[in-house]
């Protein structure tokens, strides 16, 4: 595991073709053979990070989408859970705008192979949602989907920018962002009472 979060950190600060197997290697602290035995190559290690990523989403989503039954406490769950996972290590959401940046074909391949699946699931309840009058019926379930994992993922990868930038840098200035953003993804998906 030390090894996968080093190698997060790095390919999200350096970018994949920026880091080395020796750094890794000197920053664990074993040699670069031991690294190898665990990891036989530099993509192969890439695909061990990438794989952690999308592996909690392969568990985490469809045990909450279970458990949580109104649509709210649904958009509440699926959105806390975005949030924190990203934000208990903001290397993994860098790692991913970085991806993008870098290597836009294979994590596209990535994404579409790992996150069709649980997206369609999400646009399902999106899609009951709008027939129950309980969601905007002009909501596009599946790019709206994709719409807030994109801004919860880029926010938390910018998030020390954009804190420094508008405001003055402090924790609560954090949480303040990232009100605003489950606000914005609320009102984009949920009708008011009274519409």
């Amino acid at each position: 595991v030390q090894i996968r979060t080093i190698a997060a950190r790095r390919f999200a600060e350096r970018g994949f073709a920026g880091t080395s197997l020796q750094a890794i290697a000197d920053e664990v602290g074993i040699s670069k053979p031991s690294l190898l035995y665990h990891y036989p190559s530099k993509e192969a290690l890439r695909r061990a990070v990438l794989d952690d990523l999308f592996e909690h989403w392969r568990q985490t989503l469809p045990r909450l989408l279970e458990h949580v039954t109104s649509g709210e406490a649904r958009f509440d769950a699926l959105t806390e859970e975005l949030i924190r996972f990203f934000r208990s290590d903001p290397n993994r959401a860098r790692l991913i705008v970085r991806e993008f940046m870098d290597r836009p074909e294979e994590i596209r391949r990535e994404i579409s192979g790992n996150l069709h699946t649980w997206i369609a699931l999400v646009a399902q309840y999106i899609h009951k949602g709008r027939k129950s009058g309980e969601l905007h019926a002009d909501v596009d379930a599946e790019s709206y989907v994709l719409h807030v994992v994109v801004l919860v993922v880029t926010t938390i990868a910018a998030l020390p920018l954009l804190v420094a930038a508008l405001t003055d840098g402090g924790r609560a200035a954090q949480e303040q962002h990232m009100r605003e953003l489950v606000r914005l993804a609320r009102t984009a998906l949920f009708r008011s009472p009274a519409a």
